[in-house]
């Protein structure tokens, strides 16, 4: 039976934030996943994202990449990309899977903010002699920046609620303590994990919605 008397004891005891399976290294396993399926997406989402509102071509792509990562199951790509790949990478599978999702939201928001910036910005960026390369680097990506990060924010909260599918592929993160809570029906050491999810989705959703609105001001 779960209390929360039991849960704040849970989260007093100094054991269950100390060694390789206490709360802060799972907890910064956690986020490192995060950041690393974000980086991951980053590299492939931003450069086409760009290219294909520069050019206007390609725009079916953003649809399609969109409309295929509402279609597959994370959970199963994960484990079609174990199967495949062996146990030996399932670090690598798993970057995969998660970057998979990240990559439609980053892609349709760099997207969408190149091609939102008025026509009559870029025709005076080329009518001043930019390069297709500098129109992107000095007038289209800054323009874009807001509507970018908002694309972030959303592959944020879709990562980051994800991981907690690491253990079942034998890797660590928070949802360690759920899972292993679940099996010796420790259920304060399941919903603490679980607050603590909760916690880092919002204040990174809530950091990133910031530098948002900041960077759409600035602009």
């Amino acid at each position: 039976m779960f209390s929360f008397p039991d849960l704040a004891a849970w989260f007093a005891d100094p054991v269950n934030w100390d060694g390789r399976y206490g709360l802060w290294f799972l907890l910064l396993e956690h986020i490192a996943i995060t950041l690393a399926a974000l980086l991951i997406a980053a590299i492939v989402a931003l450069p086409l994202g760009l290219a294909i509102g520069h050019t206007g071509k390609g725009e079916f792509l953003v649809i399609g990449l969109g409309s295929i990562s509402r279609a597959i199951p994370t959970m199963g790509l994960l484990f079609a990309l174990v199967l495949l790949w062996g146990v030996q990478l399932r670090d690598v599978s798993l970057l995969v899977a998660l970057a998979a999702i990240a990559i439609p939201p980053l892609l349709a928001g760099t997207f969408a903010g190149v091609t939102t910036i008025p026509w009559g910005i870029r025709d005076s960026a080329k009518a001043q002699g930019m390069t297709g390369f500098q129109r992107i680097r000095y007038v289209e990506f800054p323009l874009a920046t807001s509507s970018i990060i908002g694309g972030f924010r959303i592959a944020f909260i879709q990562v980051v609620s994800t991981v907690v599918l690491a253990p079942l592929v034998g890797l660590g993160g928070l949802g360690f303590g759920i899972v292993q809570g679940l099996a010796l029906r420790n259920y304060s050491q399941v919903v603490a994990s679980s607050l603590v999810i909760i916690v880092i989705t919002v204040v990174g959703s809530q950091v990133l919605g910031w530098l948002q609105r900041r960077t759409g001001d600035r602009l």
